[in-house]
């Protein structure tokens, strides 16, 4: 008699089966269950001897990290910005730093006509480096660079330095231009 593959067989040998007329065996079709049977266990090596960084599979990446990615797609880190606003705002704010006291200096040669046409266009210089500077501070274009761009064009500008002026030491302000008592003595 042919043996049945599907058919389960007890531990005896089979000429104890033979002796023992009272248990016969029963030949069944197989059950089929709702759930499909797994796939037999991987016998993958060791997380340790396997290569990092040669799995492709994204589970597969994950069980090896042992944890779980949330990250959306495309969600890969935050985006590093380009810096160049933060320093076009710093440079810009030190050109009118320059331009300022070059003014200061024609103002001193006495020739205030030319040193106030100076100062408005430094005026404009430094509040276009300020308002870059803010850009750039707040929206990550060269953080540091546009925060200290914001700072030198704000004590570059020809007005807040006159209000400073004014408030630190007014004396300067009344002897600048040359003074007119000093042409007038006999």
């Amino acid at each position: 008699m042919a043996r049945d593959p599907q058919q389960r067989t007890s531990g005896r040998p089979s000429s104890q089966r033979a002796a023992s007329p009272a248990v016969a065996p029963v030949r069944s079709a197989p059950a089929r269950s709702a759930v499909p049977r797994s796939a037999p266990p991987r016998t993958d090596p060791p997380s340790a001897a396997r290569a990092p960084g040669r799995d492709t599979d994204e589970f597969a990446r994950l069980v090896q990290r042992n944890t779980v990615d949330v990250r959306q797609p495309g969600q890969g880190g935050r985006k590093k910005r380009n810096p160049v606003v933060g320093k076009i705002a710093l440079g810009l704010a030190v050109v009118s730093a320059a331009v300022d006291a070059s003014a200061f200096a024609v103002f001193m040669g006495g020739d205030t006509d030319f040193a106030f046409g100076i100062c408005f266009v430094v005026v404009f210089l430094t509040l276009i480096a300020a308002v870059l500077g803010f850009v750039a501070a707040v929206g990550s274009f060269g953080r540091w660079y546009g925060a200290v761009g914001v700072v030198v064009a704000f004590f570059a500008n020809p007005v807040i330095l006159i209000v400073l002026l004014v408030i630190v030491a007014p004396e300067l302000l009344t002897d600048m231009g040359g003074s007119a008592s000093s042409g007038t003595t006999n």
